[in-house]
């Protein structure tokens, strides 16, 4: 269990990226939610501020159903984040990434049709 769980609400600025690990062949996605926000300039004044970027990953069916969300949904995602390691130009960096547990479409400006996972299905395709 993670007591570090991070609540954001946004819309996926691309189509997410469906992928699968190297040598075991996991299902993995990757995406970014961008969130607006506003900040107060004065009393009683708001404007629109730098939207912040959210990298998401998730594995296995979870992944493979955030696949099939399109380009500009919004999107409830709850999880925890991670730092991951990478090199830039030889030299070491790390990024964050929310990493999903759980991830919803939005109903304040869309409907949706629940089609549930054929588990047994999954478990034999992921043996393939």
């Amino acid at each position: 269990m993670n007591l570090n769980t991070v609540t954001i609400k946004g819309n996926l600025t691309d189509s997410p990226n469906l992928a699968h690990t190297p040598h075991q062949h996991v299902p993995v996605v990757e995406a970014v939610v961008l969130v607006n926000r506003r900040i107060r300039v004065g009393d009683d004044q708001w404007e629109d501020a730098e939207p912040t970027r959210y990298r998401i990953k998730a594995w296995r069916q979870l992944a493979q159903n955030i696949a099939t969300l399109p380009k500009g949904a919004e999107v409830l995602v709850i999880g925890h984040i991670e730092t991951e390691p990478y090199l830039a130009d030889g030299h070491k960096r790390t990024s964050d990434v929310l990493m999903v547990e759980a991830i919803g479409a939005s109903l304040a400006h869309a409907t949706v049709t629940i089609t549930k996972n054929n588990i047994a299905t999954t478990a034999v395709e992921s043996v393939a």
